[in-house]
């Protein structure tokens, strides 16, 4: 189920959604000054960007230990589709919309393998999290299993889609 790519999306679109990502509180004029377009070029730009929804929404990034939230974890869950004495099926879906409504779950991710689900949990502390985990979490009757990984250091999280061109790696 995937979503189409803009087709009219051009180089002056990309650099336009790079600067939006970096500070999204960057003026229309200072946007028109970097991709050398005038102001109202711009702003149709990034209507036609919203309207097509790949702008999705305009939002602030805060920190989460600022915020009193610095415990994160990560969390596989495999989801029991069948659960003993009733008839009906466990929805994945479902699930996943139930467990979103959590006020500490900030991402919930439907993956491959071996397990169903992934989610990205913040707390205030181990407390906490070991709280979400045995009294919430796996108190949801299609909670089959799950894994808990707690993030030590964190060396990368964005919300910024990079350029691809901006790859700056070799392999070693």
């Amino acid at each position: 189920m995937s979503e189409n790519i803009s087709t009219e999306m051009d180089e002056v679109d990309r650099q336009l959604l790079t600067i939006l990502q970096r500070d999204g509180k960057t003026t229309i004029s200072d946007m028109s000054k970097a991709v050398g377009k005038g102001i109202s070029t711009v702003h149709s730009r990034l209507k036609r960007l919203e309207e097509e929804g790949v702008i999705k929404r305009y939002t602030a990034v805060v920190d989460a230990k600022k915020m009193g939230r610095p415990t994160l974890g990560f969390i596989l869950v495999r989801v029991r589709y069948r659960i003993p004495g009733k008839t009906e099926m466990v929805s994945q879906r479902d699930f996943c919309k139930e467990i979103s409504l959590h006020p500490f779950v900030q991402e919930v991710h439907v993956v491959s393998g071996e397990w169903d689900v992934l989610l990205k949990v913040r707390t205030p502390g181990v407390e906490e999290m070991n709280s979400f985990i045995v009294d919430f979490l796996r108190e949801i009757p299609s909670v089959d299993r799950t894994i808990t990984m707690f993030s030590m250091d964190t060396y990368l999280e964005t919300t910024e889609l990079r350029p691809m061109t901006d790859v700056a790696y070799e392999k070693h």
